[in-house]
């Protein structure tokens, strides 16, 4: 999409939050994936002698990339059930076996980009730099106007932090906190 004048860009937002997904339909998406709120994935397990050699945004970025894989097996992984009603499966994308926009299609036909919020807990000993970095999930340039569905597409942010695991208390793994 190339440069809009003013009113070119009025209406354009105009038609668009004509097709915007409604307070309702967020709250009925978070409800669906609320399984998810809570639950300690063992997928991902660190044993904390060797955190102290990651800061938090290296964690992060570990943690990223193996939740996105594994969200649509949770069931698989877990030998729980109960996340077969989060309804989520990867989505091809527009790039065939490239990661593509939007991460997630929902059974009710929603698009979903899943960002995750990783929340430091400082009582985890860990490598701290000097100066505090700011959250580094963004959107990237595969996002544009021409590939969202204003109706269908939803982007929601997911905090998580890492808790000591029950069943081994030397390592720690990934807990959802929020949607």
């Amino acid at each position: 999409m190339g440069f809009m004048h003013k009113d070119e860009y009025e209406d354009y937002v105009k038609q668009y939050n004509a097709n915007a997904i409604s307070e309702q339909e967020i709250q009925e998406m978070k409800a669906a994936l609320s399984p998810l709120i809570g639950a300690q994935f063992n997928t991902l397990s660190i044993p904390k002698e060797i955190l102290t050699a990651f800061e938090p945004s290296q964690i992060g970025t570990i943690v990223g990339s193996l939740m996105d894989a594994c969200i649509p097996q949770l069931s698989t992984l877990t030998d729980s059930r109960i996340f077969d009603s989060v309804g989520l499966s990867k989505n091809e994308g527009i790039l065939g076996d490239r990661e593509g926009y939007p991460d997630y299609i929902h059974t009710s036909g929603k698009r979903l980009e899943l960002k995750l919020l990783f929340v430091d807990n400082p009582n985890i000993g860990m490598k701290r730099p000097s100066t505090p970095r700011e959250p580094s999930a963004r959107l990237t340039q595969k996002v544009t106007f021409k590939n969202i569905i204003p109706d269908k597409d939803m982007l929601l942010v997911i905090a998580y932090t890492l808790k000591q695991r029950k069943d081994n208390p030397s390592s720690l793994s990934l807990k959802y906190l929020c949607i």
